[in-house]
């Protein structure tokens, strides 16, 4: 009885430990959505304030379209802050897409379900193994 016991609350203090509270903060045009969709999918939890978050995502993207320079780039990337001291944690790749007609001129939604897809998740991997190193367990 008392193996059952411990070993219940030491799985029930261990998964308070891992879960992590995000905050995705909302760009302008939307281009988070990919994201919350990416994170939703694979059971993060998303706070609906930064101040009940662990860590806020940001989704940035930097480039300007010209029209006279056919191949003018967008990159962007995804910064992750810890929320209480807001000092950046990690950063996945920068990635780069052209705007075009297909998209609507807009390479921002392209970007970030490119980096959700193929880079996100293991920086989120790699921050839940950090901070079960802190707490002092291993996964």
């Amino acid at each position: 009885m008392r193996i059952t016991l411990c070993t219940f609350v030491f799985i029930f203090v261990s998964f308070l430990s891992f879960g992590q509270k995000f905050y995705v903060e909302p760009t302008e045009k939307g281009y988070e959505v990919p994201v919350i969709e990416k994170m939703r999918y694979e059971n993060y939890i998303l706070t609906e304030t930064k101040a009940e978050s662990d860590y806020t995502v940001q989704c940035l993207l930097d480039g300007h379209y010209n029209a006279w320079k056919l191949g003018s780039m967008f990159k962007g990337y995804i910064r992750i802050n810890d929320s209480k001291t807001d000092k950046e944690v990690a950063r996945t790749k920068e990635v780069g897409k052209s705007p075009s007609l297909y998209n609507g001129f807009q390479a921002g939604p392209k970007i970030m379900q490119v980096i959700s897809d193929k880079h996100l998740l293991p920086i989120l991997r790699k921050l839940s193994a950090d901070r079960a190193q802190k707490v002092g367990f291993q996964q």
